[in-house]
């Protein structure tokens, strides 16, 4: 809009400017015109009077002449303004007249006498004459001449001062399209762009491990849109930036990167990350009235540049990668360190050998068992996996299950799996059914919202001839957050067909009634942080109790987790909590060992052997 009005006032300015010079050269053609008229007056009066005394009468002549000067002064009265050089001209036209009416007034006696006296006087004023028509005619050239150079100084007067015009408002236009290009508009902060410069400044003039390299993220923030509104979102992030800008001073800057992420350059200086964490954890507690600071946290990935030439999207690149890492290994604060090098280095290595060592086997089926705690009898058990790879050794799941989540290799370990547990039990199956238990087979998040993972999962279940009742799908409370729509709807088809469903960890997130009373669920697996606690605190005590008896009224089998001591086992008994899993009862042992110490699930040839 800006850049419109600006191109009107230069179109109108230009209008004008051209409209004056066209004025100029009409007027130029005027005194032209002027100038040439003036100097046929000056030959024509000298004519006439040679004419005259040659007794050759040219009325005609003195006619046209009178006619000219007529002319002459009919164009002086059409000027709106009267400069000095124009009333020098007019004078020396007024003169002229009154000369050449003098002339005129001699002319009838001088064609009746031929007396000398008078022949010379009527000489005498036709020199007069000439001498005031000359300096007409240079009053005429000298006036036209000061006017047009008066006209082409204006000229350029104007168009210099229309360029300058011009310049100062694309300037400002200029300006301004940088500031919104290179300004987040919800925090007026630098964006990244503008991030990316005024850091690159600031490291050229530094020493080299000067500056650290933050990159911040408000871990629930979505919680806070979605429970308080965007409104409150906007609020909370300008108070955000409020207090990071603070925070730097002037050889350091800050920016709003995208959503709940803020980049910060910061002198590497004693106890700085501790600081910003205080000063962030002080802007989170001062929003009183949202409440947020057992919800609302802030993750930090910290890099140290060490060359002045780095590139500042390389540095908040990794800053990223370390704010992640951290984040998967529940830390608030992570550093782009070699440490972190050797585990993303590490990892890769896993990344290129999780095919190989799913076609070799390398990933075995470890099983752990659910206990009746009234007839103290294994009901089932937990299908959990353990990789004993040869470059990395034996492996225990929280090592490669968070990576394979990430890089969606989890899938087909998912499947794989699915496909061992239906294999045992098939032979049990065969071999004698009443030794035969349900299983449970955790299902992550990415497979579960895999386009075809109905499909395939009812596929596998008839492929080795299992009853739906003997498998059971476990998946975390965490998956439900994320589309509790999409994923009642497929735990609803999978259910359909006669599956179990258990919703394990449960307290271990944000746990919501609603999805208790709303979701196809038939086990619900209690986390085992409220077992450990429950001996301890009389508070958790009552919270494992009321979630059983509200599990027991909604037709729910509970599982407890954690069960390692005899008092834990008691303690689940007096409460009517129907099942028990944990290391008192026995750690996750292979199939092999499974089978001698449990004489269930029988099979001709173990699939962990």
């Amino acid at each position: 809009m800006r850049k419109q009005r600006n191109t009107y006032i230069f179109i109108l300015i230009c209008i004008f400017v051209m409209g004056f010079l066209l004025f100029s050269l009409i007027q130029m053609q005027g005194y032209a015109n002027i100038i040439n008229d003036a100097g046929i007056v000056r030959g024509g009066t000298q004519r006439c009077a040679k004419l005259e005394l040659s007794g050759e009468p040219n009325d005609e002549l003195i006619t046209y002449l009178d006619g000219l000067i007529r002319k002459l002064e009919a164009s002086e009265n059409k000027h709106l303004y009267t400069s000095h050089d124009s009333a020098a001209y007019h004078d020396n036209l007024e003169a002229v007249k009154t000369k050449w009416d003098e002339i005129k007034a001699e002319i009838p006696a001088l064609r009746l006498s031929s007396a000398i006296e008078l022949r010379e006087y009527f000489l005498s004023l036709s020199e007069e004459h000439f001498e005031l028509a000359n300096r007409m005619v240079y009053a005429a050239q000298y006036r036209a001449e000061n006017e047009l150079r008066n006209s082409i100084i204006l000229s350029v007067v104007m168009i210099l001062a229309v360029s300058l015009i011009m310049y100062t408002l694309e300037r400002r236009s200029q300006q301004e399209l940088e500031r919104v290009f290179y300004t987040d508009h919800l925090t007026a902060l630098p964006n990244q762009a503008a991030f990316e410069i005024s850091a690159a400044e600031k490291l050229r003039s530094a020493a080299p491990g000067a500056y650290l390299m933050i990159y911040l993220d408000l871990n629930n923030f979505k919680f806070v849109n979605d429970s308080y509104g965007y409104n409150a979102g906007d609020k909370l992030l300008l108070s955000f930036s409020a207090t990071l800008k603070r925070f730097c001073n002037s050889n350091e800057i800050c920016a709003h990167l995208h959503a709940d992420h803020f980049a910060i350059l910061l002198k590497k200086r004693e106890h700085v990350i501790e600081d910003l964490q205080t000063a962030v954890l002080a802007s989170i507690e001062s929003e009183r009235e949202l409440n947020l600071s057992d919800i609302l946290t802030c993750s930090y990935g910290v890099y140290t540049i060490p060359d002045p030439d780095a590139s500042i999207a390389s540095c908040i690149s990794k800053a990223s990668v370390a704010l992640k890492e951290g984040r998967s290994s529940q830390r608030t604060i992570a550093y782009y360190d070699q440490h972190l090098l050797d585990k993303i280095t590490n990892e890769n290595k896993m990344t290129r050998w999780m095919h190989q060592g799913l076609s070799e086997k390398e990933f075995q089926i470890y099983l752990q068992p659910k206990v009746n705690l009234e007839r103290s009898e294994v009901t089932g058990a937990e299908i959990l996996v353990r990789w004993n790879s040869e470059p990395f050794g034996f492996l225990p799941p929280d090592e490669f299950i968070p990576l394979f989540e990430k890089n969606g290799f989890i899938v087909d370990l998912d499947f794989y799996v699915l496909e061992a547990t239906c294999q045992i039990l098939k032979q049990s199956l065969k071999i004698s059914p009443e030794r035969t238990v349900v299983l449970s087979v955790n299902v992550s998040r990415v497979t579960l919202f895999q386009n075809d993972f109905i499909k395939r999962f009812v596929q596998m279940a008839e492929r080795y001839g299992v009853p739906p009742k003997y498998l059971e799908i476990e998946i975390t409370e965490n998956v439900f957050i994320f589309d509790a729509n999409t994923v009642e709807q497929i735990l609803s088809q999978l259910r359909s067909y006669g599956f179990s469903i258990s919703m394990d960890d449960f307290g271990s997130g944000y746990s919501s009634l609603n999805l208790l009373r709303e979701l196809p669920i038939d086990v619900l697996k209690i986390d085992r942080i409220f077992l450990q606690e429950s001996i301890r605190v009389e508070k958790a005590y009552a919270i494992i109790k009321s979630v059983v008896e509200m599990a027991h009224s909604l037709n729910m089998v509970v599982v407890c987790e954690g069960v390692e001591t005899l008092e834990h086992a008691e303690f689940l008994k007096t409460i009517h909590c129907t099942v028990g899993q944990g290391y008192y009862f026995s750690k996750p042992i292979p199939l092999s060992a499974f089978q001698e110490k449990y004489s269930l699930l029988p099979t001709q040839k173990h699939p962990d052997s």
